[in-house]
């Protein structure tokens, strides 16, 4: 259970990394970097004469690629590892549920053409479905490890710790 807790520690610094990145993506205006095209990059796997803005762009699909698999890993490695009901198990697979709306609406704002100088209603509410379903992603890439420790401790009663 050590060595799930600590590579669920990883997962999270290594996600907090990846939502640094794409705010750098933002900040940049290089969400268009790509064009209007997912997963591919300007329709090609890799392009050859990329811009700036492409290799800034193209380096965020990639890290939130690998970002998916680790928490594919984490997701089997919980199941397998602890029983059904278990807090650690649900928060797993919460973890998962988030990070497949986090790449939906990631592409859905670059099929969308939501990126770059979009300064569309659409674009601010997309946006804001992005930072809340982040919020609840990285709750749930925290608690994931957190639990681990704490699932197993009895509830406190009114009057102290129950025996």
């Amino acid at each position: 259970m050590q060595r799930f807790e600590r590579f669920s520690w990883g997962v999270l610094a290594y996600n907090l990394a990846v939502i640094a990145w794409g705010a750098f993506v933002r900040a940049t205006g290089s969400g268009a970097g790509c064009g209007a095209h997912w997963p591919m990059c300007n329709g090609e796997v890799v392009p050859r004469a990329a811009s700036v803005e492409t290799m800034i762009e193209l380096t965020h699909r990639a890290t939130s690629g690998i970002a998916l698999v680790l928490v594919v890993v984490q997701l089997v490695w919980a199941l397998r590892l602890f029983p059904k009901g278990h807090r650690t198990r649900g928060l797993a697979i919460a973890t998962m549920v988030f990070m497949l709306l986090e790449a939906l609406v990631g592409a859905a704002l670059v099929l969308l053409e939501l990126v770059a100088d979009n300064q569309s209603a659409a674009r601010a509410g997309w946006i804001a479905v992005h930072l809340v379903n982040t919020f609840f992603l990285v709750a749930s890439l925290a608690l994931t490890p957190w639990s681990v420790r704490h699932a197993e401790r009895p509830p406190a009663g009114r009057g102290g710790l129950s025996a």
